[in-house]
């Protein structure tokens, strides 16, 4: 077989193959379907992507959306149950401690994440705070399991509460996969909504008791916690439209014909 068959992939469907470092200079790929291919660090040089298919494919959405939908049920479910053990504590118990420190995390974590959404993506505030909503969300889950697991020790609870966050930080800041930052995106927006849960039952409480203002006020801060939970909410959506569709990151495309616009694909690369 001659050097130019072995490098002719015209009109073939390749969606999410990997030619990741392979020297494919002069290859042929006008008219393929390569949408969520990897085409990392791989020598390009002369290829041709005309007519080709480019972009993210069915299987990557598939997949995140997934993710995000598993996430948001794994932290729901512990954000729920740690709001109902909250219930029926009053001040003084020996749980009160860990009911202000429930209060504080999903107050913080959804404030944090609210400003994450809304800040421009090269902010340095909204990256500070996307990395505190992240690591406050990751604390959540430590506290809950190892909690768990050491029948309610609260040293236990606490030294998970630590390293969960520890882990969450080494999560936001050194995996840039797309997965790893919709599944981030999923626990602080589902850690925002658990600090409206709190709020509003918090409100329920106090009007229950006719105690009108303290009611009023923390079912004024629920819906605003509810409003960032729909904000952060949109934020998962946002993410998987930012998949990794088809990669060139690291790529040589010298002299690579393409028939879009360059600037559209620098975005990719």
């Amino acid at each position: 077989m001659s050097y130019s068959d072995v490098n002719n992939f015209s009109n073939q469907v390749l969606r999410n193959r990997s030619f990741q470092g392979q020297v494919l200079n002069g290859a042929d790929f006008g008219g393929a379907d390569v949408r969520g291919c990897n085409f990392r660090n791989a020598q390009l040089v002369g290829a041709n992507f005309i007519g080709a298919k480019i972009g993210v494919s069915g299987r990557q959405i598939a997949v995140l959306s997934a993710g995000a939908i598993a996430i948001c049920l794994v932290v729901g479910d512990v954000v729920t149950r740690l709001i109902l053990g909250t219930q029926g504590q009053v001040l003084g118990s020996r749980s009160w401690p860990f009911v202000l420190l429930l209060y504080g995390v999903l107050s913080v974590a959804g404030l944090a994440g609210a400003i994450a959404r809304t800040q421009p993506p090269t902010s340095k505030i909204g990256r500070f705070a996307g990395t505190i909503s992240a690591i406050l969300s990751g604390a959540l889950l430590g506290f809950f399991y190892a909690g768990t697991a050491t029948n309610n020790n609260s040293q236990a609870a606490l030294a998970g509460m630590a390293i969960g966050g520890v882990l969450m930080f080494f999560v936001n800041s050194r995996i840039r996969r797309q997965f790893a930052k919709v599944a981030i995106v999923a626990a602080r927006s589902v850690a925002t909504y658990g600090a409206a849960f709190l709020f509003s039952a918090t409100a329920s409480t106090f009007l229950n008791t006719h105690k009108l203002f303290w009611g009023t006020c923390f079912g004024l801060v629920s819906l605003l916690y509810f409003w960032w939970s729909f904000v952060s909410f949109s934020a998962i959506v946002g993410e998987i439209r930012k998949a990794q569709d088809t990669s060139f990151r690291g790529a040589n495309l010298a002299d690579a014909k393409f028939d879009r616009n360059y600037i559209n694909l620098k975005s990719k690369i």
